[in-house]
């Protein structure tokens, strides 16, 4: 072989080897790994921050719950998807930017960003991480306190902000049968009591006293108000009306549970045809509810005494 072709052959072995070295220390750079952590159980407890508001959950017993501004039940589903698409995803490690003018070209400043916090269980911070929108498929992010810019491939700022109603489960009472023992009703049409023997609810009023046959439809109607009370707009805090502003309630519901602890819940009138809820356990808050939530409180007897089907006007 000629001397030219061998060293052209071994120039040629030469670069393939650089290029395969610079590839491999890429490929190392570019490794990949948990924002936040790689393991669930090691986050204890959480605050989402906006320049404008904010929110904070707790691990409790293996539950996690809703700490700021309200102590309420998460709306399972989204949190889930929050640790899924925030918490314990994995983002490139290879920054595509950095520098104080990177910060603020890609808006990772604290009156820009939405700023999270992980805790662990003695409440020690894990990591605090800055995201932003550009209004791009993915969001951006930094870690608190550093310059570099990273891609989450995740919708962070849009889906995941401190709103509380994104985050609480709309049930703010959910009782079943089995926990009640009875149900006593007042409205100004009538005043009624239910109380259940069993898997028979009796009902009886000033001119009634029946046991509710097995399958009626407004008595189950009524029971499946109870499993899930509640609505996906809250009054409270700021939102709160005066007590003045509420009128008289236009239906009471006072239920006595098994455990001989009782729930006071209450109608009120309110805007576009709405009534707010009161429930007493949570005495600084109200629920905006359909009317259709009232009605099944407030049947006559004769709808409660019918057998199959609904009877006329149900």
């Amino acid at each position: 072989m000629k001397r030219s072709k061998i060293y052209l052959l071994a120039v040629f072995l030469l670069l393939l080897a650089v290029v395969a070295a610079l590839l491999f220390t890429r490929r190392d750079r570019e490794s990949s790994k948990a924002i936040f952590s790689a393991d669930s159980t090691a986050v204890a407890a959480i605050e989402i921050a906006s320049p404008d508001t904010s929110i904070a959950f707790k691990r409790e017993n293996g539950s996690w719950r809703i700490t700021r501004p309200v102590n309420w039940g998460i709306e399972e589903g989204h949190f889930q998807l929050f640790m899924r698409d925030v918490i314990l995803k994995q983002y490139s490690t290879e920054p595509l930017a950095a520098g104080k003018e990177a910060l603020q070209q890609y808006r990772l400043t604290k009156d820009k960003a939405l700023r999270i916090k992980a805790f662990d269980a003695r409440n020690k911070l894990l990591r605090e991480v800055w995201f932003s929108d550009l209004g791009n498929p993915f969001d951006y992010f930094c870690f608190a306190g550093d310059n570099e810019v990273f891609q989450i491939r995740s919708k962070v700022n849009s889906f995941y902000g401190p709103k509380l109603e994104s985050w609480r489960s709309p049930y703010a009472l959910s009782l079943f049968s089995d926990q009640l023992l009875s149900i006593r009703v007042k409205h100004p049409q009538n005043s009624y009591e239910l109380t259940r023997d069993g898997n028979i609810w009796h009902f009886k009023d000033k001119l009634e006293d029946f046991d509710v046959p097995p399958g009626n439809l407004v008595m189950g109607k009524l029971l499946n108000a109870l499993s899930h009370l509640g609505s996906n707009t809250m009054l409270s805090g700021d939102t709160l009306p005066p007590a003045s502003a509420v009128p008289a309630p236009e239906c009471e519901v006072e239920l006595m549970l098994s455990d001989n602890s009782r729930v006071k819940i209450s109608f009120h009138a309110w805007e576009d045809g709405n009534y707010l809820l009161k429930i007493d356990r949570y005495p600084d808050s109200y629920f905006v509810v359909l009317f259709d939530t009232v009605f099944r409180f407030t049947r006559n007897a004769a709808l409660f005494r019918a057998v199959e089907g609904d009877p006329p006007g149900l």
